[in-house]
């Protein structure tokens, strides 16, 4: 009984991150439906999206709500989000480098998927997210000015996000709840 109990036979240790990364390193596409509430001081908004991401090619996130913006589509191109278009039936509209990378509802969900294929996260825990034990991930830059500190919440059984925080400079920017994430 000794034995198991020391080689941890049976455990529910949370996967490390090196675990999660090489998930997401082998995943070739993924589609999920989120929910975007952005902080940014003077207005709060919430978004919802769909979206694509895939490996081959660029990911494509099209808002669904708030009603007045539905069917916007963001195309992200490129291994970061540093650059994306803004479409909408026939106008496009191109951003690139001016913005903080992954702090803004059209790029978090690109740059978030981006930290879990690469980024080593600091902090690896288990905290419960409603009925999931889920794995928390903290990843943080903060050799760089803005500092971006970005907590991520796994469910461990199927390796989805649930939600995410991301802060800059200490200050939450963005929340994310992910639903259908396959």
């Amino acid at each position: 009984m000794l034995l198991v109990l020391l080689t941890g036979c049976g455990s529910s240790a949370p996967p490390a991150g090196e675990t999660v990364r090489a998930y997401y390193e082998g995943l070739q596409s993924a589609q999920t439906h989120a929910k975007i509430l952005s902080d940014f001081g003077d207005s709060a908004l919430e978004y919802e999206v769909n979206y694509e991401y895939n490996k081959e090619d660029n990911d494509l996130l099209t808002i669904t709500a708030p009603e007045s913006i539905a069917g916007v589509q963001v195309e992200i191109s490129g291994e970061h989000a540093d650059a994306f278009t803004l479409r909408y039936a026939e106008a496009e509209l191109m951003f690139s480098g001016d913005n903080i990378p992954g702090l803004t509802p059209a790029d978090a969900i690109a740059d978030l998927l981006y930290d879990l294929r690469t980024g080593e996260p600091t902090e690896v825990s288990t905290e419960p997210v409603g009925d999931i034990a889920a794995v928390r991930l903290h990843y943080e830059t903060a050799d760089q000015s803005p500092a971006i500190a970005k907590t991520v919440w796994i469910n461990p059984d199927t390796m989805a996000p649930v939600c995410a925080e991301l802060y800059c400079d200490g200050d939450k920017q963005l929340t994310l709840y992910f639903e259908q994430f396959q």
